[in-house]
C-alpha cells in the first residue's frame, strides 16, 4: 500500500512531462481541439493526484516522512515543468517559472534549517494557498488564448504577475519559521 501511495505521488511528474511535450511539440489550436482537451485532461489528473495521494495515505494508514517529503518534491517539479512549458508556449511570462524555482529552493533550505533545529517542516498555510493559486493559474493560462480574444494579452500579463507575486509571498512564513530561532538567540 505504501508503494501505491508513492506511485500516485510521483505519477504527477511523468504526467506533466507528457503535458509539456504535447504543449511544446504540437502547439495549441484554440477552438477546443482534441489537443487542448488532452492537455486539460492531463492537467486535471495531475492536480487530482496531489489531493488523492494524501487522502489515500491517511485512508490506508501509510502516512510517512518519505511521503511527506515526496509530495512537495513532486508538486514542485511537476508545476515547474508545466509553467516552464507555458512560458515556452507564450502562455505565461518567463518570470513565473523562475520565481517558482527560487521559491521552492528557498523553502527547501528553510525546511532543512527547521529540521536541523528539530522543528516541524510541515507545509505552511502559505504553501497551500500558493498551490491553489498555481493550480488554478495553470488552467487559466492553458485556456488563455480562448479568452484573450475578449480580454487581450493583458490578462496573461496580469495572471503571470498574480501567480508570481503570490508564489514569492509564500516564502515569508517559511523564512520566518526558519530564522525565528536565530533572531531569538541574537536578542538574548
Amino acid at each position: 500500500m505504501f508503494l501505491l501511495v508513492q506511485a500516485v505521488t510521483l505519477v504527477r511528474i511523468p504526467l506533466c512531462i507528457a503535458f509539456a511535450a504535447i504543449l511544446i511539440g504540437r502547439g495549441l489550436q484554440f477552438a477546443f481541439s482534441p489537443t487542448l482537451c488532452l492537455l486539460i485532461g492531463l492537467l486535471v489528473i495531475a492536480e487530482l493526484t496531489d489531493f488523492f495521494d494524501g487522502w489515500l495515505a491517511r485512508r490506508l494508514d501509510v502516512v510517512s516522512e518519505t511521503g511527506a517529503m515526496l509530495d512537495p518534491f513532486s508538486d514542485s517539479i511537476s508545476r515547474l515543468i508545466v509553467y516552464w512549458a507555458f512560458s515556452i508556449a507564450g502562455l505565461i511570462l518567463p518570470i513565473v517559472p523562475l520565481g517558482m524555482a527560487i521559491r521552492d529552493i528557498t523553502v527547501a533550505y528553510c525546511r532543512i534549517m527547521l529540521a536541523q533545529k528539530g522543528r516541524s517542516v510541515a507545509a505552511q498555510w502559505s504553501g497551500k494557498v500558493k498551490a491553489w493559486v498555481q493550480g488554478i493559474g495553470a488552467f487559466a493560462a492553458l485556456l488563455g488564448p480562448v479568452y484573450w480574444e475578449t480580454t487581450g494579452k493583458g490578462a496573461m500579463i496580469a495572471l503571470s504577475w498574480i501567480v508570481f507575486l503570490l508564489t514569492m509571498a509564500s516564502i515569508g512564513p517559511y523564512a520566518r519559521s526558519a530564522m525565528g530561532g536565530e533572531a531569538r538567540n541574537l536578542e538574548l
